[in-house]
């Protein structure tokens, strides 16, 4: 045998015992035969290093399943109809007068914006801001009527600067903060010309509010507290509770009483439908322009808080734009003029406004 086919044996040998093993391996796996092991070799931890034994700590976030999503930007435009404003003087005045003026229409842009500027596991931190004017057109003002004057004159306005934190402690509980202050009056933005209110920095309003909560599941958080708030049209401390929970793919419900319910309809993921009520309110500030002397003072503060029921449709139009429309009935809770912010022994005027339909429009940026 040459030294080629030497080669050739000893390469078809190898070959053939590799092959053959590998094959035999396969077999005795494939029928269940037990392949008897190597002697185990002794494991020994000596070269590793124990790890990191700290706990990672949890906490609870402040969503649940189907929740309309948070507003970022809002934008939107606010109407209400026929209603009346009805002006008389206290009971205990020497001398009795009542005067009637038809709102034709009462309306206003509303921006809102909520902008996060810490977001982390451990603790949600937003500015808040909102603008809402009110303007009030009417049919007819009896010139007699000091209330009615200045309210055709000036719109009503309000601008608002605030915080929002939310602080999960763990997995089940949090605490919700939020604090604001509100420029509130008949003041007009721009320069001030002759006719024009300048705004007044001093009677600003503030408000803030303090929840304690727990997570129960990812269907249904809940929350007790207490706020300082201006809603009710003069200054209140009272208790709040929040209820967040979903009943199933379709219904739940979203409350923070006194202030706001609804209940929740979800048609999809994209669109829900709310029926409830909010209320709204503010202490504002009436001040007189320069050529005007229908008032002897510009310490009056016109106290306007409604109680606002509404059916509210939600609908995606993008992954982040929501139109959002509303309508309801809007009854005035409170509607008088006082000679301070909160003595009710100064009121000077009481106005009653009946019971006016009211619809909004809006778009709003949500978060995802």
């Amino acid at each position: 045998m040459n030294k080629r086919y030497r080669l050739f044996a000893i390469a078809f040998l190898f070959c053939f015992c590799l092959f053959g093993n590998l094959f035999l391996a396969k077999a005795q796996v494939d029928t269940g035969d037990v392949i008897a092991p190597d002697e185990e070799e002794e494991f020994s931890m000596d070269g590793f290093e124990e790890a990191d034994d700290t706990v990672i700590k949890k906490y609870c976030n402040n969503k649940i399943n189907n929740l309309n999503p948070t507003t970022l930007i809002g934008l939107s435009y606010d109407f209400m109809f026929g209603s009346e404003l009805e002006s008389i003087n206290p009971d205990d005045s020497d001398s009795t007068f009542s005067y009637t003026s038809p709102i034709s229409l009462n309306h206003g842009i509303r921006l809102d914006a909520n902008i996060p500027l810490v977001s982390k596991s451990n603790i949600i931190f937003n500015a808040t801001f909102s603008y809402w004017e009110s303007r009030y057109n009417f049919d007819q003002v009896d010139t007699r009527d000091a209330l009615a004057l200045s309210l055709n004159n000036n719109p009503l306005r309000t601008a608002t600067l605030g915080i929002l934190a939310f602080k999960p402690l763990d997995e089940k509980h949090f605490l919700i903060f939020q604090a604001a202050t509100s420029l509130n009056g008949n003041y007009s933005i721009g320069t001030y010309d002759a006719g024009e209110v300048e705004p007044d920095f001093g009677k600003m309003k503030y408000t803030a509010s303090l929840l304690y909560g727990w997570k129960k599941s990812d269907n249904q958080n809940l929350a007790i507290g207490v706020t300082r708030t201006y809603r009710g049209g003069k200054l209140l401390h009272v208790p709040i509770f929040m209820w967040n929970k979903t009943f199933n793919n379709k219904w739940g419900m979203e409350l923070l009483l006194p202030a706001r319910g609804s209940l929740r309809y979800n048609f999809s993921a994209k669109s829900s439908l709310n029926f409830g009520y909010e209320l709204e309110g503010q202490s504002y500030l009436l001040q007189n322009s320069p050529n005007n002397d229908i008032f002897a003072t510009n310490n009056y503060e016109l106290s306007k808080s409604e109680i606002r029921g509404r059916i509210e449709l939600n609908k995606a139009l993008s992954s982040f734009i929501r139109l959002n429309l509303q309508a309801g009935v809007a009854p005035a809770y409170r509607f008088d003029l006082a000679n301070g912010a909160s003595n009710d022994a100064n009121e000077v005027s009481i106005g009653s406004l009946g019971l006016p339909m009211y619809f909004r429009i809006g778009l709003n940026f949500v978060s995802p």
